[in-house]
């Protein structure tokens, strides 16, 4: 929403309307989607639309044999259909359409072979991440780092998208001054993009108790899950549950306890009955 927003605002002179578009569905009524909207005023800078009877799904979504959301599209001034993607790779080829200089067949091959290089990264992404899952030395540490420099030479045009995932390998090698500032730049981005997932993501990755590490940036932790659950209005079971760890972790477990138990409140299914053991976890340790 915020990225969107931005967007708008920043098009706005040029002609440029984002509209939202959205449907009737078994937890998404229009009465719902009118409060969201209201609610969110202030995040959503830009138009919503409900699509009746879903013919404009149809009409883009299926017309196009696209499965995932979110997807956007861009019809140039033309009124061509100029761009199909994910909202958060709109920056590039939206900038180029207003500017006049977006070729939908060149720009759009750049953009597939892209996707196709980070779908190849992939494999290992995994296989690094899983590494880098507990603190390692000497000889794994080692070929934790080599694993890490063979990814950033294979895929030297996307490697600057793998910050966090540098910040991980570090951490876990106990590279921690070297790890510092790279943790600080990715949370900050993510805060100066609104970006609640991806601070929610990073802060996890610190305080995740199944991670075992020698050292944990729970400083950083704290920041990113306190703007994360900021950016979502304290609503969010998942959200509320990383800084309620990150709360345990710094010692503050009276605050942990409130915080989880909220968590519990808004958390359904399965997801509920996790929360509350751990929720049981944080009430064990306040009563000493």
């Amino acid at each position: 929403m915020p990225h969107l927003t931005e967007l708008q605002e920043k098009y706005a002179d040029d002609g440029v309307t984002i509209i939202a578009v959205t449907r009737e569905g078994k937890n998404n009524t229009l009465d719902q989607v009118e409060a969201m909207v209201k609610d969110k005023a202030d995040i959503m800078g830009y138009t919503v639309a409900w699509d009746d009877g879903g013919k404009t799904y149809k009409d883009y979504m299926e017309a196009t044999g696209q499965r995932g959301i979110p997807t956007s599209f861009v019809i140039d001034q033309k009124g061509r259909l100029a761009f199909i993607g994910h909202p958060m790779s709109l920056d590039g080829p939206l900038a180029k359409i207003v500017a006049g200089t977006w070729d939908p067949i060149a720009d759009g091959k750049k953009l597939e072979d892209a996707k196709a290089a980070r779908r190849a990264m992939s494999k290992d992404l995994r296989r690094i991440k899983m590494a880098s899952q507990n603190s390692v030395k000497g000889k794994e540490a080692g070929a934790l780092l080599e694993m890490w420099r063979g990814l950033a030479a294979k895929y030297p045009e996307h490697i600057d998208s793998q910050a966090s995932l540098k910040y991980r390998v570090l951490s876990a090698v106990g590279q921690y001054e070297a790890a510092a500032p790279i943790g600080r730049k990715v949370v900050d981005e993510a805060v100066a993009a609104g970006d609640s997932m991806g601070l929610n993501a990073i802060a996890w990755d610190i305080v995740d108790p199944e991670r075992k590490l020698e050292k944990r940036d729970l400083m950083l932790a704290l920041y990113a899950a306190t703007i994360s659950s900021n950016l979502r209005d304290h609503g969010d079971a998942a959200t509320l549950d990383t800084l309620a760890r990150a709360h345990f972790l710094v010692g503050d477990v009276r605050r942990a306890v409130e915080i989880q138990a909220r968590a519990v409140e808004l958390a359904k299914g399965k997801m509920k009955d996790s929360l509350k053991e751990v929720l049981m976890e944080y009430r064990e340790a306040l009563q000493g």
